[in-house]
């Protein structure tokens, strides 16, 4: 008999779906929604479940990857 896996279990193996980006934001929503700031430095076992989740979700939404800007840009912007 096989053990339930935890969220933190799941954001450490990739075991969450990602179906599109929309979704993906959403339920990033949802976990920001349940947590509090405080909830990093003393966290229930829950809530650092979450936080795994939170992070993974992120890391892995090519969305978010930030554009490179070289100097050019920087200097004449448009």
């Amino acid at each position: 008999m096989s053990k339930e896996l935890t969220l933190f279990d799941k954001a450490l193996m990739g075991d969450f779906k990602i179906e599109d980006v929309y979704t993906n934001i959403e339920r990033c929503k949802e976990i920001s929604s349940e947590l509090q700031i405080l909830d990093v430095i003393d966290p229930t076992s829950r809530k650092i479940g979450l936080i795994s989740e939170l992070l993974y979700r992120v890391k892995n939404m090519p969305e978010l990857h930030l554009i490179e800007v070289d100097e050019m840009n920087l200097t004449k912007p448009n």
